[in-house]
């Protein structure tokens, strides 16, 4: 009896263990493992899926503008705005930095048509996503035979960051996915069949090219895998070399195509984001910063313990981008891959390890610029627990695996409900520099239902909550929804006599905008016709109609003349004492003006020129006056009023200027100034306008 049940355990056992029919990879594949795939792969697609437009709590405009220049670049034949075919690259706002999300989605609008949604913008990265937990899979199995490589996939479902990131659009998380299958494909090559050296560089171009962060990490994979790997690669047979040279400079032509289109992208993205590098800085202060900000990178505590250097929407509360619960077993794992480093398979943990800050650390520490660090931390983990495990003997490890994956099944299940339950009252702060809460509700609901109840409004709707609201019009609402809507804030009806008619206009403004409004004095407002409540319930949008007061006319005069008069501000420049007489800033001071940083800038509030008049104790020659401005055609006046009181008048134009421009103004003739008075006015703006000024510098 007992030899009959010890039988029939043996053919459960041998059926579970039963190599898959095939060739090739498949063959190290057992029924038992992909079942344990499969399972493991459901939970990650249900975490992934469930209330999917509902968290993250906010949509942003960075998830928004893929959809709308893919459907453009449909609609266009595969040409960009400029009339490029299949362009390189597409712009978000003042950035070159989108490409292959792009085409991702135009190649959903091609299959599924033009439907355009939260959830199928979302849905369509998500499925991409997938390379990242097959592609973690498959380098355990094939790169280590790890009995447990299914637990990856598990582990990579808990870790916070991926968790947030995973459920948006943002290019990041498609980053990640093609980096996971560039490793995956490259412990095949190194291992099982060299002919994966074409998979290899296609998953290392989409790396590239799905997000600017990716250009670093493939740079420094790319160099340490051929280095490190020097002997495999050129041993490899003349074929297989020059296929993978051909493949290499192929997939370069688009990058090297966009260079030429573009040449200042790469100074201009890194303008954009105030990077230290554009900086007037000696180059060894700039490399010491690199390395400082490199290291941040790799700190655990940035990575297992909270912070604040990321934004509220871009992290958990009370919880690192990483749980600190796998921080023995991420140790063990890297120890173990440090102590075998000759053996080239732990290397390739090690090497994504060291790629994945190399980027951030050009600007700044941000988990959407590290993000692919959720790789080899995945990685790691399972390398460390199968070292652990392997203390055991059989019986334990295959218990302790089982217990480990329904630990890890449950905490994902967790995480999931409490980031879908709580995390619309995680942070309280739904604005601009929050989470940028609203897309949806405004442009998805309200403004669709106010347009079709009245055929004859337009709406005016705040853009003061969002960084770029613009892609929220193009992508929820129609052309001819587009039409009847404008983003202008109320800021723009404060300070100048602008049409305004109460059957006509409704605004949607912030409450922070409606409080304004009321405080000013200068509006008759109708009672809300609708409040939009944050999360919490407290009113996060009002719609409202106005109009002016009888006497808006005699407010804004006394208002103008009163801002008109120059502000006097004590400065030392060139450590002699001046006094800086301006028109009102509404950002910045008179010391952002001097300080050699192109970066920092003062604003001028309303006035259109801005003026700026520097009055000197001692007498000053003067042969050039220098200004880097914000973005813009300006019409340059400069006064410069002798030391026996005689003014000279010199003026320029300058237009078609690139961004945020250095612009020179050289004199006749060297001149000995006691003041001098700048008067820049921007051109097609009329006033109100906010000028800007970066740098002035007097030779």
């Amino acid at each position: 009896m007992m030899s009959n049940q010890s039988s029939n355990n043996q053919l459960s056992l041998d059926w579970w263990q039963k190599p898959l029919a095939g060739n090739g990879l498949l063959r190290c594949i057992t029924i038992g493992e992909l079942l344990l795939l499969c399972g493991s792969l459901t939970l990650y697609m249900y975490t992934r899926f469930i209330d999917l437009t509902t968290f993250p709590i906010y949509f942003f405009c960075d998830e928004a503008i893929h959809g709308v220049l893919a459907r453009e670049l449909v609609a266009q034949g595969f040409r960009d705005a400029s009339g490029v075919w299949f362009p390189p690259y597409f712009r978000n706002v003042e950035k070159w930095s989108l490409s292959l999300s792009v085409y991702l989605h135009a190649f959903r609008i091609i299959l599924f048509g033009f439907d355009q949604s939260v959830w199928t913008i979302r849905a369509t990265s998500v499925i991409a996503g997938l390379l990242a937990p097959l592609g973690i899979a498959l380098i355990l199995r094939v790169g280590y035979n790890s009995q447990r490589w299914w637990l990856g996939i598990l582990v990579l479902c808990i870790l916070p960051a991926w968790f947030i990131h995973s459920r948006t659009a943002f290019e990041t998380a498609l980053m990640v996915a093609c980096y996971a299958g560039f490793l995956a494909s490259y412990v095949i090559y190194r291992f099982h069949d060299d002919r994966w050296i074409v998979a290899v560089i296609l998953f290392g171009a989409a790396t590239f090219y799905s997000y600017a962060n990716g250009q670093g990490v493939m740079l420094v994979s790319g160099l340490l895998l051929l280095l490190s790997d020097a002997r495999y690669h050129f041993s490899r047979s003349a074929p297989r070399l020059w296929t993978a040279f051909l493949m290499l400079l192929l997939v370069l032509v688009p990058w090297l195509r966009f260079r030429q289109l573009h040449p200042d992208a790469t100074f201009e993205h890194l303008r954009s984001l105030y990077s230290y590098w554009i900086l007037p800085i000696p180059i060894s202060e700039k490399i010491q910063r690199f390395f400082s900000l490199y290291l941040q990178g790799l700190d655990p505590r940035y990575w297992f313990w909270p912070n604040t250097i990321d934004l509220d929407r871009h992290r958990f509360p009370e919880s690192g981008h990483l749980p600190l619960v796998l921080l023995p077993f991420i140790t063990t794992g890297l120890i173990t891959c440090l102590w075998h480093w000759r053996n080239p398979n732990y290397r390739i943990p090690i090497i994504a390890l060291l790629a994945a800050p190399f980027s951030s650390a050009l600007v700044g520490p941000a988990i959407t610029r590290m993000l692919g660090m959720v790789v080899p931390a995945t990685i790691l983990t399972v390398i460390g627990i199968d070292v652990l495990l392997d203390l055991f003997n059989r019986f334990w490890q295959r218990l302790f695996s089982i217990m480990t994956g329904i630990l890890l099944a449950a905490s994902s299940l967790a995480m999931t409900q409490y980031a879908v339950l709580g995390g619309p009252l995680w942070f309280r702060d739904y604005g601009l520099y929050g989470m940028q809460y609203g897309a949806q509700q405004i442009f998805a609901e309200t403004i669709p239902t106010l347009l079709a109840r009245d055929p004859h409004i337009v709406l005016r709707v705040s853009p003061t909550w969002a960084n770029n609201p613009n892609s929220f019009v193009g992508f929820f609402l129609t052309p001819a929804q587009q039409r009847r809507v404008e983003l202008i804030s109320i800021e723009a009806y404060l300070y100048t006599v602008r049409d305004l008619n109460r059957q006509r206009d409704v605004f949607i403004m912030t409450d922070a905008e409606y409080w304004l409004a009321q405080q000013s004095g200068k509006f008759i407002i109708s009672p809300p016709e609708q409040i939009v409540p944050y999360p919490d319930g407290r009113p996060g949008f009002y719609v409202v109609r106005m109009e002016y007061v009888a006497n808006i006319e005699e407010i804004l005069a006394a208002e103008r003349a009163e801002r008109q008069r120059l502000i006097e501000t004590p400065y030392t420049l060139d450590g002699q004492p001046i006094t800086v007489a301006h028109s009102l800033f509404d950002m910045g001071s008179v010391n952002e003006l001097f300080d050699g940083n192109p970066m920092t800038l003062a604003r001028g509030f309303e006035a259109n020129p801005l003026v700026i008049e520097l009055r000197l104790t001692t007498p000053k020659s003067l042969r050039q006056v220098e200004l880097t401005l914000g973005s813009m055609d300006l019409d340059l006046t400069v006064v410069l009023t002798t030391p026996d009181g005689v003014a000279n008048v010199v003026r320029q134009q300058y237009r078609n200027l690139p961004p945020d421009p250095t612009v020179q103004l050289d004199l006749p003739a060297p001149t000995t100034v006691q003041q001098v008075r700048l008067e820049i006015f921007q051109v097609g703006v009329g006033e109100p306008a906010h000028v800007h000024v970066r740098e002035i510098v007097l030779r």
